[in-house]
């Protein structure tokens, strides 16, 4: 290890020389590691976080006309076209029968609920950093929570609270009578901005954030991936790092530490050679998660300019070194790593976090991680995987030793879920692009209102770890109605006899020896006649937990909802906290964003050591008619011209 480092963060993406103590082969199959020198690189420290908006010109609200021939639209979204798991087609398209579940009343009672209030939407997205920045779907929300503090990280755009939902950070607004915007990502981590408008220059595109707050060290742990841009054309020069910031005291508006972890995995910089097409492996979808001893980061590698698809990669860094702003943090890094569960390559290793109390403390100290199998199959799966990072502890020394383990469960029949439906509504966005008058164009297959993501890539979406036991959950199709059929090439959709639910299950691990665990408990929640999407979940001290989600039917447009259950037992309602207002209205659902009506891509849920367990989901708190929206594309600050969605956070008591 090494002594912290006192220059400053440079405003350019820059990786410096460092080098750092890297891991082992693992157990775990034939997953490979990486030797010295590390990917990881120390940026530098970044200031205070300012909270006083930074006054504009005064500019007049956008029109439907100012979207032409604009730079607006950018999605690093290359997940689809590659070759990872994509399951359950034969149940979305009526081969397999989806499986069945009760259903749950719906309730609007507040009973429990402790704070409630919208977080940053699309119009801060947009318009932070001056209006430097590209319109987006999904938010991809990362929530944490600590002292008197609430922390939420979206695509693109950063914003502290208090917990009754006052913002504290004003940022810097695009218009001067506009409300708070947060800071955007890359004014968080003092970058140029993605673009300078009105045509560049570009600067690193970030996005896929998380956040985590450690109660034992009063630090914040924050992360987001980046794909740099050729800083002329604006061009994906596949290259690419997760970024991550840790504060330096308990105050989140004071000054962070920053390093880069180089993603591209071409032999560069301290990366392993994974062999990609044009050397760029992309490092997609970074999930976090923390013990006492190690701070851990898991991606997805796809080929960016091809279709090859590595497998799950794992990071684990010493929190110690991380804490003290250590310019080499001791680091082992676990390489494609492979699924003797369903003889392929793993995808999406959601990290199991806990409070500190819970933190796993055998073997040296256990992280880890919930792996769906639903992506392997295009059936119904019959299993959850497990997997175990252990002698965490090793983390603590300049030589760590971890070693990987997986096992897999037996367990109610699920599979990946497909597309929700939503309540009719204004749509100005899609009435506009079908309306030659409007900006020339027409999509005339797409009907008002599109549908939504209904977390169709089969992932675990809620990982949480209680006395011994781990919680996970995930979406599946379950008879009914409320969801709907897709075609990814126009647009167009009919609804049909599903309805997507939630999976969750309850794994016993054992490891007196070799990794194994029992299935403690499994079931659904659904609801009659809707969807429940990308599910967090969350447990407190008592074992008496919840589950969030977005709440989307064609009597519900798209909701903010919880469902608390006792100790042991399954929820027995869901409650709606962020009431939608109106059906999304995104870019994403049209040919502009190749017919790929995205929602999500994933909630988030903690538990303060209190009990109060916080949530945070994707919901719609706008609307707009058509005659509003020719006038201003923003609706009042609500939306851009491309999309409109919000962020919802919610902190609930236990059920006793």
């Amino acid at each position: 290890m090494r002594s912290r480092s006192s220059f400053a963060l440079a405003s350019v993406i820059g990786l410096m020389a460092a080098g750092a103590v890297v891991g082992v082969t693992t157990d775990a199959s034939s997953a490979t590691s990486q030797h010295s020198p590390s990917p990881a690189r120390y940026v530098g420290e970044r200031a205070p976080l300012a909270t006083q908006a930074k006054a504009p010109a005064a500019t007049g609200l956008p029109t439907p006309g100012d979207a032409l021939g604009g730079n607006e639209t950018k999605s690093p979204e290359v997940e689809a076209r590659q070759n990872s798991p994509q399951g359950g087609s034969n149940v979305l398209n009526g081969k397999v029968r989806p499986p069945s579940a009760a259903s749950v009343p719906v309730t609007q009672n507040p009973n429990g609920v402790t704070s409630s209030f919208e977080g940053s939407n699309h119009f801060d997205s947009r318009y932070s950093d001056g209006g430097n920045a590209f319109s987006g779907e999904p938010p991809d929300q990362g929530l944490c929570v600590g002292g008197d503090y609430v922390f939420e990280i979206v695509n693109s755009v950063v914003q502290v609270y208090t917990k009754s939902g006052t913002p504290l950070i004003a940022g810097t607004k695009a218009f001067p009578d506009g409300p708070s915007v947060g800071l955007s990502l890359n004014e968080f981590y003092e970058l140029p901005p993605a673009i300078v408008r009105p045509s560049g220059p570009y600067g690193p595109f970030m996005f896929d954030t998380a956040c985590l707050y450690d109660p034992t060290t009063d630090r914040w742990f924050v992360t987001s991936a980046n794909l740099d841009q050729d800083p002329t054309t604006g061009d994906f020069t596949g290259t690419n790092q997760v970024w991550l910031a840790v504060s330096e005291t308990d105050d989140p508006l004071g000054a962070w530490q920053i390093w880069s972890i180089d993603t591209t995995n071409n032999g560069e910089n301290g990366t392993p050679d994974h062999g990609c097409l044009e050397a760029a492996c992309f490092g997609d979808y970074p999930q976090i998660g923390m013990d006492a001893h190690g701070f851990y980061i898991t991606t997805n590698e796809f080929e960016f300019f091809g279709d090859g698809f590595n497998g799950a990669q794992v990071y684990a860094l010493s929190k110690d070194d991380l804490v003290a702003g250590v310019e080499d943090p001791t680091m082992q890094m676990f390489e494609n790593v492979p699924t003797s569960s369903y003889n392929d390559l793993s995808y999406t290793m959601q990290p199991v976090n806990a409070l500190p109390a819970e933190w796993a403390t055998s073997q040296g100290g256990t992280m880890y991680f919930g792996m769906s199998g639903s992506p392997f199959t295009a059936g119904l799966a019959r299993s959850i995987a497990l997997y175990s990072l252990t002698n965490t502890s090793s983390l603590d020394t300049d030589s760590p030793d971890l070693a990987l383990e997986e096992t897999s469960v037996a367990t109610q029949p699920y599979a990946t879920p497909g597309f929700a439906q939503q309540q009719n509504g204004p749509t100005p966005l899609l009435d506009c692009v079908n309306s030659v008058s409007c900006i020339g164009v027409r999509y005339p297959s797409i009907k008002s209102p599109s549908v939504l993501d209904a977390g169709n890539s089969g992932k675990v979406y809620g990982a949480w770890l209680h006395d011994g036991d781990v919680y996970l959950t995930t979406g599946t199709p379950l008879t009914g109605s409320g969801a709907a059929w897709y075609n990814t090439n126009n647009g167009a959709w009919k609804a049909i006899k599903q309805r997507t639910g939630v999976a969750w299950f309850v794994l016993h691990p054992s490891q007196s020896g070799a990794l194994s665990a029992s299935l403690g408990g499994n079931g659904y929640v659904a609801v009659q006649g809707a969807n429940l999407t990308y599910p967090s979940i969350a447990v407190g001290p008592t074992g008496a937990g919840a589950i969030g989600a977005t709440l989307a039917g064609p009597s519900y447009y798209p909701s903010a909802a919880v469902a608390r259950f006792r100790a042991g037992q399954a929820p027995e309602r869901v409650q709606v906290t962020g009431q939608g207002v109106g059906p999304n209205d995104g870019f994403t659902a049209t040919g502009e964003g190749g017919y790929d009506p995205r929602w999500g891509d994933y909630g988030a849920a903690t538990v303060t050591p209190d009990g109060t367990m916080w949530f945070a989901s994707e919901y719609t708190a706008s609307q707009c008619t058509d005659a509003e929206f020719a006038l201003d594309t923003t609706c009042g600050y609500r939306r851009s011209f491309y999309a409109n969605w919000s962020t919802h956070i919610t902190a609930v008591q236990p059920l006793g």
